[in-house]
C-alpha cells in the first residue's frame, strides 16, 4: 500500500510531527503537566480528581497525600 501511495504524482510525505497533529489533534494544546496539585476537583467516591489546564481543558489524576497527582 505504501508503494502505491508514493507513486501518486505530487504526493508529499508528512514528517512525524505533522502526522501526529493530524491523527490525534494538537498534542501540545491538550498536554497535562505531570505533578501534584493542592487545589483540585474531587469525584463522589474520593479517589479520582481533576485540575484545569492552561488551555481550558481538564487533567485527570488520582488523590495521593491530600493532593491531585497527574
Amino acid at each position: 500500500m505504501k508503494n502505491s501511495l508514493t507513486s501518486i504524482k505530487g504526493l508529499k510525505i508528512l514528517d512525524k510531527k505533522t502526522q501526529s497533529i493530524l491523527k490525534g489533534g494538537l498534542q501540545q494544546a491538550n498536554r497535562c503537566p505531570r505533578g501534584c496539585y493542592d487545589y483540585y476537583f474531587l469525584d463522589a467516591d474520593g479517589s479520582r480528581c481533576a485540575v484545569p489546564n492552561n488551555n481550558g481543558g481538564v487533567c485527570y489524576g488520582t488523590v495521593q497525600n491530600d493532593q491531585c497527582c497527574i
